[in-house]
């Protein structure tokens, strides 16, 4: 059996994984592709599909594939693909929710710690020769980082316990923090196993000295964090986002930071990247913005991309993929396309 497999979001000189398709009968269609046109008009009748989360795979391509059988995405989040019309036509979508595990996770402790040392602020200081350890202005320290506390005398709120935030929490602790967390999908003894205590949402907005987003972006989640949470939480308490920018009522967020309802806000995503010149998030000295690079390391650049042929290739042999998100398709699917 000749399958297709089409990837639309094609890099020169990246491999694929390639190399997994050589005991099929399979051929690999490379290309950027960006509109709903162009994804149907070549795509729309490969066996597979490759994508990453600069394409928007909608309804209306799904519903264009004639005999696809799985949508492999290239991230962990899968926010930019109607799940509900894939698992309706019978077709399994995968994700990658390991490839950038502790780099993720590092980031957001990188983040929480720039921001409660006052990394940048401290930085600008010594530049402008305002503060030196050893010189007679050591005593501007306090007038310019106030206040700065004891790392393990803080609590870390994570919203969102999975793989990422499982990971995050796991190193919290490794810092002598405590650590809370709210995931209505996790039980609380899975939780205390993954070193976080667990509390309700309202708890953890008003406990917190960090929080930090690791929660999926969907119906549910979608602008959780509004005005009204940003101000149950301390005016000491930095706001940490390296999961998904819909997230967050960004609107809400420069409000609360105009009115210094929070200490600061650490910030790798955005509800529409790449951000604007003339965001207001800009123009705010207590921001740490990163432009969605968390995921970014050598290791994981280069393991991202075949784990995504390796779904495609344990479906076109009929085998259910160790990395699909939409588990209720999977009797449907196996009657179809499984060995």
């Amino acid at each position: 059996m000749k399958f297709k497999i089409v990837n639309v979001n094609h890099i020169p000189g990246i491999d694929f994984g390639e190399y997994l398709l050589k005991p099929f009968d399979a051929t690999l269609v490379n290309g950027n592709y960006r509109t709903e046109d162009e994804i149907i008009f070549n795509a729309g009748d490969a066996d597979a599909l490759i994508y990453s989360p600069a394409q928007q795979i909608t309804s209306p391509v799904l519903k264009a594939f004639s005999k696809c059988r799985i949508v492999a995405g290239l991230a962990v989040g899968y926010d930019r693909l109607d799940l509900d019309t894939a698992t309706s036509l019978g077709i399994v979508v995968t994700n990658t929710p390991d490839y950038c595990l502790d780099e993720v996770s590092d980031h957001a402790i990188l983040l929480m710690m720039a921001l409660g040392r006052r990394l940048f602020r401290m930085d600008k200081a010594v530049r402008s020769e305002l503060v030196h350890f050893t010189s007679s202005k050591r005593e501007n320290i306090q007038k310019i980082a106030y206040p700065i506390f004891r790392l393990r005398d803080q609590t870390l709120g994570v919203i969102g316990l999975g793989k990422i935030g499982t990971a995050t929490a796991i190193k919290a602790r490794g810092l002598g923090m405590r650590v809370i967390a709210y995931d209505p999908y996790v039980f609380g003894s899975v939780m205390t196993t993954r070193g976080a205590e667990p509390v309700d949402f309202d708890r953890l907005l008003k406990e917190s000295d960090f929080i930090t987003m690791h929660a999926l972006l969907n119906e549910e989640t979608k602008e959780m964090i509004g005005y009204p949470e940003f101000k149950k939480m301390k005016p000491t308490c930095y706001f940490i986002n390296t999961a998904r920018g819909g997230l967050v009522d960004e609107k809400a967020l420069v409000q609360a930071l105009k009115e210094g309802v929070i200490a600061g806000a650490g910030l790798d995503v955005h509800a529409n990247e790449p951000i604007k010149k003339n965001d207001p998030l800009l123009t705010f000295e207590n921001v740490i913005l990163t432009g969605h690079s968390a995921w970014y390391s050598t290791a994981s650049d280069s393991a991202k991309w075949p784990k995504a042929m390796t779904q495609v290739v344990t479906a076109l042999k009929g085998e259910w993929p160790l990395y699909a998100v939409n588990p209720e398709v999977k009797s449907k699917w196996i009657e179809r396309w499984g060995m």
